[in-house]
Order: C-alpha cells, then structure tokens, then sequence
C-alpha cells in the first residue's frame, strides 16, 4: 500500500486549523488543498489576506486590471510553503464553461 492510498483524501476539501495549532505557519488559517498524491500536496491559503491591493500586484507584474471595482481589493496570502508562487482564482471567462 503505497504512503498516500492509506489516509483519507481531503483533496477539493477545506483544512482548517484547530485553535491549538501552534505552528505559525498554519496557525489560524482555512486552506483549500487543490490536490494531494504521492507527489506532495498543494493548498491555498485563503484567509490572509495582504497589505497590497490587487491594483499593486497587478502593476508589479506588468498586468493591467481593468475592473474597477476590483482594484483596492486585497490580495490574499496563498502560501503558506511556496511563497514566491502566486495562482490566480476567477470565474470562468464568458463562453468557457
């Protein structure tokens, strides 16, 4: 039985942290784990949110938000272990389903 077959699979399942939890890392935080096999897992974070606005990050890349009503939303932390990695979460794009 291979290390991952044996525990549940909470992949597309939210993980939120026990008032106990004492790691600064995970401490306080809800993450939605995208997916989880013998290759690692990926979660995001999605309750920190940042001290930059989506119209900052956005500049920073060279991307233009052309929403306005988007522009002073924060961004939100998505780590917590890959820190220099960001996803982008959005609604489908008219037509796409």
């Amino acid at each position: 039985m291979s290390k991952t077959s044996d525990r549940i699979n909470l992949t597309n399942q939210f993980l939120i942290a026990m008032p106990s939890m004492a790691d600064p890392t995970f401490s306080g935080t809800v993450v939605y784990l995208c997916d989880r096999s013998e290759r690692g897992a990926l979660g995001l974070v999605i309750n920190r949110p940042t001290d930059i606005d989506l119209q900052s990050l956005f500049n920073r890349i060279d991307l233009k938000l052309e929403i306005e009503p988007l522009v002073h939303l924060p961004a939100y932390f998505g780590g917590p272990v890959q820190t220099e990695r960001g996803f982008v979460l959005h609604d489908p794009a008219d037509g796409d389903v």
